[in-house]
């Protein structure tokens, strides 16, 4: 009878350590997050892609909480970002109201040394706007990252409808 407190005591206290490890790693995760987008050294792994010309089109975005439009990558896609460029290898769908000179150039590919970057705060959230000063084409990117590393792309652009990409932030992985 005596060993029961003791046993639901040990419990207790084996609970109250796990969560405060597992604060702990979420914390370690938040904080490099957060050094990232503070040296501007991070890329950007798109998972999904939500095109917004589709929408209009689709007859199952009808229903509430529809995801008929959104499309899951397979490939890797991403945006690398340092503190003197912009490296964007992204797909497209929508409507293009040019077509690029270059057929292998399709979907949104530009290297960018000239842009803008302003980070921001807002609800808990990095607000980051992107933009690059040499490309005709592309206006802005849009990049909102939470502290756990999930992030949300948007692009707008001169000659192709707006799309937003989902995915998450990492480090920049090294050239060999």
């Amino acid at each position: 009878m005596k060993t029961r407190p003791a046993l639901l005591f040990l419990l207790i206290i084996t609970g109250v350590v796990c969560s405060c490890s597992s604060q702990q790693q979420i914390s370690n995760r938040d904080s490099k997050i957060a050094q990232l987008i503070d040296e501007q050294t991070y890329t950007f792994v798109a998972q999904s892609v939500l095109p917004t010309e589709d929408s209009r089109y689709n007859v199952r975005n009808m229903f509430p909480n529809s995801s008929a439009n959104l499309y899951q990558l397979t490939s890797r896609y991403d945006l690398k970002i340092t503190q003197d460029s912009v490296i964007a290898y992204l797909p497209f769908f929508g409507r293009a109201y040019t077509a690029p000179v270059d057929p292998s150039k399709g979907g949104i590919q530009f290297t960018s040394t000239k842009f803008s970057y302003k980070k921001t705060m807002r609800k808990g959230s990095y607000e980051i706007d992107i933009r690059p000063k040499d490309n005709n084409d592309i206006q802005a990117l849009y990049l909102t990252v939470s502290p756990s590393g999930y992030a949300s792309l948007r692009i707008t652009s001169l000659n192709k409808t707006p799309i937003s990409y989902n995915g998450v932030i990492g480090p920049n992985k090294q050239n060999k």
